[in-house]
């Protein structure tokens, strides 16, 4: 099995994000705006603010925050991935926002100068970055004092089962793909890890609590277009896979959501952690 690189991994998600990119909003738009509700409300955006959206993926955080720092206020989403970034830059386009702009960069590198922005939003961006830490050094860098960061990362598996149930059928049958190493999309919300973090980084004032929210959805197969439509991963890999795996992760990932059934809608638990920090 390989060791880990993380060069290669953030070329693996620029490849899987760009396969979806077009999908995405389709797809998963509804879920992720409701994920950035909080993010947003904590963050108490204020007219006149300069705003940075890390990992913006097709702007969802950008564009709401660009219509509540209007007139003066201006917001840059930045994300690893190219096509993700030209949906972000057609949606603002769509909607006439005119205070809001979009380019490729790495979190964990920011090419902006020092102390440049009011405040950082990061919605569900954080558990992609292979270097966390210091992907927050870079997102108080480019605060002003005072400034303030307001993300989200995935809760813990027992209660993110909208996500739980594609990646354990995968680490099942295909447990060669996932390399050691690998950044988890749940380890942030283990207790005390996400605050560590941010101390570490240099941040104060920080406050983490958790959102409830449910994945609704019409049936089992519906679950399965929308993990596709959103996963670049999920369809690579299934390409790469005999056809009679392929087929039994789908009739697998279908059956677990059809376990959440509330009467004729399936209802999945994905709870999200919020965490709010200030430089001092």
């Amino acid at each position: 099995m390989n060791p880990f690189d993380p060069a290669k991994y953030k070329e693996s998600e620029k490849l899987a994000y760009s396969r979806t990119a077009q999908t995405y909003e389709k797809h998963g738009g509804a879920v992720f705006e409701m994920l950035a509700v909080p993010v947003i409300e904590r963050a108490n955006l204020k007219p006149g603010q300069a705003v940075l959206d890390v990992a913006c993926g097709i702007g969802i955080p950008s564009l709401v925050a660009a219509a509540r720092v209007a007139p003066a206020g201006t917001v840059v989403g930045i994300d690893i991935t190219p096509g993700m970034v030209e949906q972000a830059k057609a949606r603002a386009a769509g909607k006439g926002l005119g205070n809001v702009s979009f380019q490729e960069g790495d979190a964990e590198d920011l090419p902006f100068p020092d102390e440049k922005f009011d405040v950082v939003l990061c919605n569900m961006g954080l558990i992609h970055m292979p270097d966390r830490g210091k992907a927050l050094k870079e997102m108080r860098r480019v605060l002003k004092k005072g400034g303030t960061v307001s993300l989200s990362v995935w809760s813990t598996p027992d209660r993110t089962a909208a996500l739980g149930i594609t990646a354990k059928i995968v680490a099942e049958l295909c447990p060669s793909v996932i390399v050691p190493g690998t950044p988890s999309w749940f380890d942030l919300a283990e207790k005390g890890v996400l605050k560590k973090a941010f101390a570490r980084a240099g941040f104060t004032e920080t406050h983490i609590d958790k959102v409830s929210n449910f994945l609704e959805i019409g049936d089992g197969e519906a679950y399965w277009q929308m993990a596709l439509g959103i996963s670049g991963k999920v369809q690579m890999l299934l390409q790469s896979i005999p056809p009679g795996t392929a087929k039994i992760i789908k009739e697998r990932a279908m059956a677990g959501a059809e376990r959440f059934r509330a009467g004729n809608t399936i209802r999945i638990p994905m709870e999200e952690v919020v965490a709010f920090a200030r430089k001092g």
